[in-house]
């Protein structure tokens, strides 16, 4: 990385940061348990700040220098329309744009302090690459950041260190905290994320609203219903199917991508949806071992529910059902929802880039709604296909090292990313309004992760995801047809962790 200038970068990028911590903080909400303190804008207006950010709480390690050594990451990237690669390490300079100014700052800040060079090498077919170059025992990459998906086939493979026991501060403010709880088996962990990568936050499972709509048709507020504790699968349904906004706008007799409809999605919305609700499809046992729980009654009803708005074109435009019909490819959804004719939309934050940032109506963002109010808890799952994390590989020779950096970058990613990302981007450049930005509290703090996507059992989710876009509840059909392959592939991941611990 270039370093002119890097003085005034860093004092650049530190008053960017003061002057949003103070007039972009997000809204307090109930599912936070940080105290947050009032503070007036520039307007006037009260804003909440929060009383505690990662520069309250000192770096957990004594400083090292590492004599100039490299830290070399293998990201995973994927093109394919989705464009999804991790470019945090690849800005030379600042240029003005504030995420670009800010992964900048952050790198070279935990170069200079700690005296390393950092280094991204992007790969396309990561697993093939991986296979090899673990084979290999070649000490050449201090880390991987590969998606989920990736991350869960290299951890049963035994490809990854166990995170659990190394010098990594797991319960620090700067990792997710969900992640190795739910993704943990018999006490290991490989793979975390958290501030180190907004990559973590833009695959995070989440609905989008149309407020022109809404408005039109003199619907409830759903910040409402979130702030009302009633923010269920039942009201989302009622108001998808509310009188006139699934409509044939064209009056050719056919519900088609140029007509309106009260939800836009996709067939990975399924599993967030039964997450949602508080269900896994895999959970763990007293011993943190994994156990089949996918063929419940309450998930049989959570499914029922979704085929009410599902799939048909009655009130849903579902893009993989409508490409497969019409062999209109991929990308049904940035046709609809930000044309302003859906009133919800299922995705990511990193939707907002890719299809929302011209919309003309106005959105709003809301967690995944709850199965009723008894919940305690909103559950936003962590798609496997577009979130990212980070491992450290079998052949590290010095382990504390690629922990010690990876420690570094989330801790100054804290400090300088998440807001640069969280408070100017999605707060103010991107969103509408403020109450979006206290969905996006909840949202980001009610991560969760369910084994029995991560690693695909059985191909029993990927069965469900199938087979509900042909309008049926294949629940029981797919779980008598796959019971053999699910336990064999529990067996095996069980017996896969067991080996890998030694």
């Amino acid at each position: 990385m270039k370093r002119t200038a890097k003085v005034i970068a860093i004092l650049l990028i530190i008053s960017i940061m003061s002057i949003t911590v103070f007039s972009c903080s997000p809204a307090k909400n109930s599912n936070t348990n940080n105290a947050n303190t009032e503070n007036t804008s520039s307007d006037g207006s009260s804003v909440e700040a929060s009383a505690e950010t990662a520069t309250d709480i000192p770096f957990p390690h004594e400083t090292r220098d590492f004599g100039g050594a490299t830290f070399t990451v293998l990201i995973d990237r994927q093109w394919d329309g989705n464009n999804l690669d991790v470019t945090d390490y690849d800005m030379e300079s600042m240029n003005g744009d504030v995420m670009n100014d800010a992964y900048y700052t952050r790198n070279t800040t935990v170069e200079d302090t700690y005296n390393i060079k950092i280094q991204a090498v992007h790969n396309d077919d990561i697993s093939t690459f991986a296979n090899k170059t673990i084979k290999s025992g070649i000490d050449e990459y201090d880390a991987y950041i590969p998606r989920l998906m990736n991350a869960g086939t290299f951890a049963e493979k035994g490809y990854a260190v166990n995170l659990i026991g190394t010098n990594l501060t797991l319960d620090a403010p700067w990792w997710d905290q969900n992640i190795v709880k739910d993704t943990s088996i018999g006490g290991a962990a490989y793979f975390i994320a958290g501030d180190i990568f907004i990559k973590h936050y833009d695959g995070i499972s989440m609905l989008f609203f149309n407020k022109k709509l809404l408005s039109d048709f003199g619907l409830d507020n759903p910040y409402n219903l979130v702030n009302n504790n009633q923010w269920t699968i039942d009201k989302f349904n009622e108001l998808v199917k509310s009188d006139g906004v699934t409509m044939d706008l064209n009056s050719d007799g056919k519900m088609t991508r140029d007509d309106r409809y009260g939800f836009n999605t996709q067939a990975d919305d399924l599993p967030s949806f039964v997450n949602g609700s508080g269900e896994k499809f895999v959970s763990k046992d007293a011993n943190d071992m994994p156990t089949f729980t996918g063929a419940t009654e309450k998930i049989s009803n959570i499914i029922d529910k979704m085929l009410d708005v599902y799939v048909n074109y009655t009130y849903d435009m579902h893009r993989d059902a409508y490409g497969k019909e019409k062999g209109s490819g991929q990308l049904v959804q940035f046709w609809v929802f930000p044309e302003g004719r859906a009133l919800f939309y299922w995705g990511f934050p990193r939707y907002i880039e890719l299809g929302l940032r011209s919309m003309e109506d106005d959105f709003g963002m809301l967690p995944i709604p709850k199965w009723d109010s008894t919940q305690d808890r909103y559950y936003s799952t962590l798609n496997n296909w577009h979130s990212y994390t980070y491992m450290v590989p079998i052949t590290v020779a010095d382990v504390d090292k690629s922990t010690y950096i990876m420690d570094a970058l989330a801790y100054y990613g804290k400090q300088i990313i998440k807001p640069a990302y969280y408070d100017v981007c999605l707060q103010r450049k991107y969103t509408r309004d403020e109450e979006s930005s206290a969905m996006l509290d909840i949202i980001f703090s009610s991560s969760f992760y369910d084994l029995g996507t991560v690693y695909g059992l059985g191909g029993y989710v990927d069965a469900l995801e199938s087979d509900i876009q042909k309008n049926k509840n294949p629940m029981t059909t797919d779980y008598d047809k796959l019971q053999n392959k699910i336990n064999t592939d529990l067996t095996k991941l069980i017996d896969q962790f067991e080996a890998n611990k030694g």
